[in-house]
């Protein structure tokens, strides 16, 4: 009898470890390894892993080293990757749901939350992305107090944008560029220092955080005080993956992402504002807008 349990035990034994074993959701990033903007999203990863000990790891395989960040999505549906960390902006064209994280106003981060997550707008949002990008939002991962017009060729009002060519993300990007008489060039973040240093664009939409972590420290003259658009990013899984977890490995990614929205947006807006003045001791200097203007730049950011 004792032999035979134990020949039963040898045949079952290997399906238990394999059912025991911890499941693996492959990440990557739209951004180098060494720029702020990745750090919270790193957190996650491993917040994850030690609250999800023998249930799930995310494994991190890089960056745009791996795959390049415009075709980060195409990865998610084929199966290269299965998670990344992202911006909804590079995506809209495909699903245009995503910029309500945009439309919304980012001033006060709590109400900010409370109007994606308490509302419809975080479950509408999902579902386009289900059903137009095969992928789901985890959470915001990187944030700040939003994109600016950063420019390499000083400019001292909105109406100096015209005729400049300016580095864009996205289609409502480009509008917003537009409507102020630029000239959009989409350029990714981690080739536009050289693009600014040769003169490819005058300019740039971007935050003051990654600006300085990217290395733009001494390119940039000028910058426009108010932010043209909030911008976040945040963690996207691959729906073929996400409908397949245990339902407490859903939980805990979709829990921990929750739990650090409201540290992940004061973390960023705190580098911003580091960002800003390191910029200026580099010798940028900050054009503040009138009333007039920082309406206008408002209705650009929803064209």
């Amino acid at each position: 009898m004792r032999a035979l349990l134990f020949a039963v035990a040898l045949v079952f034994l290997p399906e238990l470890a394999l059912a025991q074993s911890p499941v693996t959701i492959r990440a990557i990033m739209a951004w180098p390894n060494d720029c702020n903007c990745v750090s919270q999203y790193k957190r996650y990863i491993e917040e994850v892993n030690k609250r999800g000990k023998g249930k799930v790891e995310i494994k991190l395989l890089g960056g745009p080293e791996v795959v390049k960040p415009f075709e980060q999505l195409q990865a998610l549906r084929g199966g290269i990757a299965d998670m990344t960390h992202s911006a909804s902006a590079y995506w809209v064209g495909e699903t245009i749901e995503g910029s309500v994280m945009d439309i919304l106003d980012p001033n006060d981060f709590d109400r900010y939350l409370k109007g994606l997550r308490t509302t419809q707008a975080f479950a509408t949002m999902n579902q386009a992305y289900r059903e137009k990008s095969g992928v789901q939002l985890l959470g915001i991962m990187v944030g700040g107090t939003g994109f600016r017009f950063l420019m390499a060729k000083p400019v001292a009002s909105l109406d100096e944008l015209n005729g400049k060519r300016i580095r864009v993300f996205g289609t409502q990007r480009a509008k917003s560029a537009q409507s102020f008489g630029a000239s959009p060039q989409t350029i990714p973040a981690t080739e536009l220092y050289p693009a600014l240093q040769r003169g490819v664009v005058d300019g740039a939409i971007r935050a003051p955080d990654d600006a300085w972590s990217f290395g733009e420290r001494d390119v940039y003259k000028s910058m426009i005080s108010t932010p043209l658009q909030f911008s976040p990013g945040g963690a996207y899984i691959a729906v073929r993956v996400w409908d397949k977890l245990p339902a407490d490995v859903q939980k805990l990614l979709s829990d921990v992402a929750v739990e650090l929205e409201p540290q992940v947006l004061r973390y960023f807006a705190d580098a911003d504002a580091k960002a800003i003045e390191q910029l200026k001791a580099k010798g940028m200097q900050v054009v503040e807008m009138s009333a007039a203007d920082r309406k206008r730049l408002a209705e650009a950011r929803t064209l």
